[in-house]
C-alpha cells in the first residue's frame, strides 16, 4: 500500500481517539488540537476521508433522511495502518514553514529597509505572543496529571502525557519565537548571531 500523507494519519489518529464521528466534528477537534501545530484546511478533511474510504481504512455511513450527515469510523485495516505508522521510523525531515521567516529572509536590512524589518518583527512578535497566550489557555484547562483527575472529566476530555509533551513543545517554541522577534525588532536582524549559544 502506498505511503499515506501526514494529513491522512491525522484523520486516522483522531478517529482512533474519538471513535465514529462526523467530518464536522473532526474539523472542530483538529482546530482545538493538532491544528495548533499542523496546518489542516477544512476541505482537506473531506478529501482525506474519501481517499481513506476508497482504500478501505475508513468506513462511511450516511443518514438516509434529514441532514444526511456522514459518520466516519476506522476499519481494522485503518487501525493496523495507524499502528504501523506510530511504531515505524519517522521517514521525513522536520518541516518548518513560517511565512514571517520567509519574509525576513528576503528583506534588505540596510538603512532603507531597517524600518520594514522592524515592522515585520513587531508583527511577528505579536502574532507569536497571541499563539503563546492560546497555549497558556489550553494549559490552564488541562486536568491535573493524576490518573483519577484525567478520567473524571468525562469522555473525550482525557489529556494524554504525549499530548502534554506536544503542548510543552508548543509553549517553548512560541517563547523562543517571541524572544527572537523581540530581538530583531529592538536591534535589527544584523545583530542576531546564529552562532550564539544562549
Amino acid at each position: 500500500m502506498p505511503t499515506l500523507s501526514a494529513s491522512a494519519y491525522v484523520v486516522l489518529g483522531l478517529l482512533e481517539q474519538q471513535g465514529a464521528t462526523t467530518p464536522y466534528a473532526l474539523d472542530r477537534e483538529i482546530q482545538q488540537s493538532v491544528g495548533n501545530f499542523w496546518s489542516f484546511p477544512r476541505s482537506q478533511i473531506y478529501a482525506e476521508a474519501a481517499r481513506l474510504v476508497r482504500r478501505g481504512l475508513v468506513v462511511e455511513e450516511r443518514e438516509s433522511t434529514g441532514r444526511r450527515r456522514r459518520t466516519l469510523s476506522l476499519t481494522q485495516a485503518g487501525r493496523d495502518t495507524l499502528a504501523e505508522w506510530l511504531t515505524g521510523a519517522a521517514g521525513h525531515d522536520t518541516d518548518m514553514r513560517d511565512e514571517g521567516l520567509l519574509r525576513l529572509y528576503f528583506q534588505q536590512d540596510a538603512s532603507s529597509g531597517a524600518e520594514r524589518v522592524r515592522q515585520l518583527a513587531v508583527e511577528q512578535r505579536d502574532a507569536h505572543r497571541r499563539k503563546l497566550a492560546e497555549y497558556e489557555t489550553i494549559l490552564a484547562s488541562v486536568p491535573a496529571p493524576s490518573g483519577a483527575a484525567l478520567d473524571s472529566a468525562g469522555p473525550g476530555s482525557r489529556f494524554e502525557p504525549t499530548q502534554a509533551a506536544v503542548l510543552a513543545f508548543g509553549l517553548r517554541f512560541e517563547e523562543l519565537a517571541v524572544a527572537f522577534w523581540t530581538e530583531v525588532a529592538e536591534r535589527g536582524a544584523s545583530v542576531v548571531d546564529p552562532r550564539r549559544q544562549d
